[in-house]
């Protein structure tokens, strides 16, 4: 009787020589079976290189025991197989392979670590923004880019060194893109995306604020262009009308509880809230135009949102959560200068000027409010007076 050769069983050869039940010597990425027939040679898993090749040394069959703190010598290998080994996967020519984004990555660490945190009004806000906002974007490729520019954004302003110029570039590029696909939504908005867009949203404000401060910024601070990021922000308004109860019931429900904090108010605050209100009034009782039910909404709603700046300064909710839900009237009233939108705003400016230390909002406060004690007549700078000594003393 003849017997067949007996060999070691080869565990990660490839499937050519599985498939004709022969020795394969595993080399990569070619074997030499392989190679002397001319045919493909495919390995059916990723193993590591270390596995592969032939070993020098059969495993020895006196086994020690592990007490004895010795390392059997199946397991050893010499500096020589050590060297062939590292030798083959450096030369290994790997056809396909995923190639990582380093910058990406980097900015999505940014905003995990520090850039979510300016949407932030408590801890339950601040989970949506970290974990919630970023799964929704790994579904919609605008969010992610939104996500992505503004922590490029951030990090510009956190760079002093030469990477800053590098950054802002790399913000504003995302913003573009961004902004592009998420505008072709606007008009399918539905529950499978309408997370991702009013999150996206949510950015806008953040990134229009904090991308005027830049030093690369052709335009600085200025009252055009807070219209311009009031009008832009009314996308989100757009977006919760859209699906409003199906948004209130998510996980993202954190977000439309604006309840205000409890906080201890200055009375130089209630005082200044107090005669807004007083001046609604007599707008509209001395102007036909004066819309005196909207701007008591407006009023009330700042008083609202300025609570959070009272407990925390640094905190944007007051400055995005006005631009957000700014009412067309009241835009419409901001572009004709008419002098009590110009009032209202100029308070709005004394509480971004109280957040001024947040890297997004810096020297707006200050440099609209100059704007706006330009244009209003003479006789109407005393209704002012609260904001300019909060900005100005």
């Amino acid at each position: 009787m003849v017997y067949r050769r007996s060999h070691n069983k080869s565990r990660h050869g490839c499937t050519n020589c599985k498939r004709r039940r022969v020795k394969c010597d595993e080399q990569r990425p070619n074997c030499t079976i392989c190679t002397q027939r001319q045919e493909e040679c495919v390995y059916s898993s990723e193993v590591p290189y270390f596995f592969a090749g032939k070993q020098s040394r059969k495993p020895s069959r006196n086994k020690q025991s592990p007490t004895t703190g010795q390392t059997s010598n199946a397991t050893s290998v010499s500096e020589d197989e050590a060297s062939t080994l590292f030798h083959q996967i450096g030369s290994a020519q790997i056809s396909t392979g995923p190639v990582l984004n380093m910058e990406e990555l980097e900015l999505e660490l940014q905003w995990i670590m520090q850039t979510h945190k300016l949407l932030a009004r408590n801890e339950e806000t601040r989970k949506v923004w970290e974990i919630l906002v970023l799964q929704e974007a790994l579904q919609e490729a605008f969010l992610m880019h939104g996500i992505l520019g503004l922590s490029a954004l951030h990090l510009s302003h956190l760079r002093a060194d030469n990477s800053q110029a590098k950054w802002l570039s790399i913000a504003m590029s995302h913003k573009n893109v961004a902004i592009s696909m998420f505008s072709e939504q606007l008009s399918n908005i539905d529950r499978s995306n309408v997370k991702a867009m009013m999150s996206f949203a949510g950015l806008v404000v953040a990134f229009g604020l904090g991308s005027a401060l830049t030093s690369g910024s052709p335009e600085g601070p200025s009252l055009n262009s807070l219209i311009e990021i009031f009008t832009l922000s009314r996308g989100v308004q757009a977006v919760v009308n859209a699906e409003p109860e199906f948004l209130r019931q998510s996980n993202f429900a954190p977000l439309f509880d604006v309840t205000p904090p409890q906080v201890s108010w200055p009375d130089h605050v209630l005082a200044a809230f107090d005669r807004l209100e007083k001046l609604n009034v007599q707008c509209g009782q001395q102007f036909a135009h004066h819309n005196t039910a909207v701007y008591e909404w407006v009023i009330k709603y700042s008083r609202e949102l300025a609570a959070f700046t009272l407990l925390q300064p640094t905190s944007m909710t007051l400055a995005g959560g006005f631009a957000i839900r700014a009412p067309e009237v009241y835009l419409s009233d901001l572009t004709n200068r008419q002098p009590y939108s110009l009032v209202v705003l100029a308070h709005y400016c004394g509480f971004l000027h109280m957040a001024r230390e947040n890297w997004c909002v810096g020297s707006w406060g200050r440099v609209v409010l100059g704007e706006i004690q330009q244009l209003l007549p003479p006789d109407w700078q005393h209704h002012i007076e609260w904001p300019v000594k909060q900005v100005w003393e």
